[in-house]
Order: C-alpha cells, then structure tokens, then sequence
C-alpha cells in the first residue's frame, strides 16, 4: 500500500527550494550600452586614452584641476596611480561629461554598492569615465571628474603646472594645480562637512595622515611608531616635526591656508606638532566646532 506524505515549508524549514537572493554587483558597469568601434577604444592605453580626453576637454575650454591621487602623488605620497582624479567648474560639469561621452568615446562607469558604501562622495559625486578594457573592482581604470565645489579652491591658488602620469609626447601638457597650503586648508573643510563617521570622511582623515607623514615629514615610509625610540633617534623625527612646525607657521603667517573662519591653520599647525591628531578635526554637528 503506498502512502502520500505531505510537507509543509515554514519559516524554520532548510531553505532548499526557496530562491537566493542576488550577489551585489562586484564589477563597474556601462550607465550606457557601449559599442566599440572597429578601431576598438581599448586598443590604446589608458594613459594615452586620459591624455586624449583631457586635451579634447581643454579644447572646448573645460578648465582641469589636478585632485586625489595624482595630486598626492605630486606631494611625495608613493600613491598608485590607477584612477585619474581632475575638478571641473561646476557649471562645466555637464558639458564636460558629454564631451567625453560623446567627442572622446569613452562610456561612463557606475561603481559597485561597496565603492559607494566604503568611499561616501568620492564615489557619490565622481562621474567616472573608464579608460580600460577591465571592469573589475582590481583593474578597472577610470578618468574621473567631480565638481570643483567638493574641493572649493580658490583661483588664487591654482598654477598651471606640467601634467604628471603623461605620455612622452602628451597633447594635454599642463593641467591648474593647488598650491600644497591650499591641500590642507582644503582637507580640513572637507572633513568638517561630514559626519565623524562618514565615510567621505574617514578617507579624508587617511588620506591627510599619508600627506603629513610623506609631504611634510618627509618620512620614506610616511610613519614611524613614536613609542619606538630607536626609530624615531634614527630618522631624526624631532627635527622633521619642528621643520613641518616651521612651514606651517610660515604658511600661516603669509595667509597661505585660505579659510574664512581662520580655524584651519591652527589646527593644522597642532596636528603636525602631535598636540592633537586628525580625529580632532571638528565634524558636523559636532559642538565644540568653533
């Protein structure tokens, strides 16, 4: 005799039949369907694709500011350049993004979830713009746009300066570049904007440590343990803490770390003589801002 036996899946029943959820996209995706040509984009190198890109920007009057990687590369921090980092007018920004699109071939990028949750605006607000035929997290490579306000330099600050990362023969020859005062003056007002834990802002916080350490410092691995007497007595950190001391001071003294409020150059002066460290940048909401 053959018995029909019946089971009822409930909530604590193994989860054999029931459909998994998706995996979170791990890769950069076109925003657009992309058509290469038959000459094929990707037959160039990324750098070569970047430098054709910025002087086709540069004809249609796209003013470029040097930011992030390149520019931390500039300073001294040994930075892997894997993405090209530049600030256009915000009213440019538009125009610009179809300039590339359209005139240079290049298809904008949409990062993954985890990008834009690990690096808040530096994902948020980047039109990212890929200039290699990879599109995995580890190899993909981008010329990346943001509005010039994110970083709100001042014209009196930018010079035009030799490109960095350019080919032998590059068309684009300068880009503006901030002077290194203006960086920091810069960083501190970031930080300020964003909640202590934002995510924009623990970047920024890394990102003004490597800075101090390798631009300021000069130290060749841009920290040293300040428990380690030994170390410290051999790379001489005394006497690179009084020398950062001493530019910032003179920084300071010739109006050169721009801020209406004023607040930024002592701070800036107290986190590099070790009186205080970058958490001490005051964050929004934060009551003790001054």
């Amino acid at each position: 005799m053959t018995q029909t036996i019946t089971v009822t899946l409930d909530e604590a029943s193994p989860q054999i039949l029931r459909i998994p959820p998706s995996k979170p996209r791990s890769h950069f995706e076109d925003a657009h369907p992309y058509l290469p040509s038959s000459s094929d984009l990707y037959a160039s190198s990324p750098e070569d694709l970047v430098d054709k890109a910025l002087y086709t920007l540069q004809e249609a009057g796209v003013q470029l500011i040097e930011w992030k990687s390149l520019l931390y590369r500039r300073m001294g921090v040994p930075v892997i350049i894997k993405d090209y980092h530049y600030l256009v007018p915000d009213d440019d920004l538009p125009r610009a993004c179809e300039v590339l699109e359209t005139t240079a071939g290049l298809p904008l990028s949409l990062p993954p979830p985890l990008l834009l949750k690990t690096g808040g605006d530096f994902y948020a607000k980047a039109h990212m713009f890929r200039v290699s035929r990879a599109t995995s997290l580890a190899l993909a490579q981008h010329l990346v746009l943001y509005p010039a306000s994110l970083a709100a330099f001042d014209a009196a600050v930018l010079t035009p300066q030799p490109r960095l990362e350019a080919p032998a023969d590059p068309r684009c020859r300068t880009v503006l570049v901030p002077a290194p005062a203006a960086v920091y003056a810069s960083m501190l007002r970031m930080m300020r904007a964003y909640s202590r834990y934002a995510s924009t802002r623990v970047v920024l916080e890394s990102d003004l440590s490597e800075l101090i350490g390798y631009h300021l410092y000069g130290l060749e691995d841009g920290y040293v343990d300040v428990d380690d007497e030994e170390a410290c007595e051999a790379l001489g950190v005394d006497a690179r803490v009084e020398d950062a001391v001493r530019t910032v001071r003179e920084w300071r003294e010739g109006a050169l770390l721009e801020g209406e409020e004023g607040w930024e150059a002592g701070l800036l002066e107290d986190i590099v003589s070790g009186k205080r460290t970058v958490e001490d940048v005051p964050w929004a909401g934060d009551c003790f801002a001054s």
